[in-house]
């Protein structure tokens, strides 16, 4: 074998060494970001499951809000057939009357 070969030959192993390492490097950052990923979805994940009773209750203040509502208009209309004075009782009978 002559000097070039050997040269040659060197210089393919440096590199085949450093292609090596690169790929070595990019498998443990794969690795890191594939544990950080799997981290992350069991996080939401667990996000998603404590949050999935929130539409059913929202619902249930919704309709509790509408019947508060609907009630406070029934004594408003009751108030103002009986001929109550909101002026002097609240200040603002335009406001009261309107909603």
């Amino acid at each position: 074998m002559g000097a070039a070969t050997i040269v040659t030959l060197l210089g393919v192993a440096i590199i085949v060494a450093a292609i090596a390492l690169y790929l070595i490097i990019i498998s443990v950052t794969l690795n890191h970001v594939s544990y950080t990923l799997g981290t992350v979805i069991v996080g939401v994940k667990s996000i998603v499951f404590q949050t999935d009773p929130v539409p059913k209750y929202v619902g249930i203040i919704l309709n509790d809000v509408t019947a508060i509502d609907q009630a406070a208009k029934q004594l408003l209309a009751w108030g103002e057939r009986s001929g109550a004075d909101f002026a002097t009782a609240y200040g603002t009978t335009s406001y009261v009357a309107a909603t």
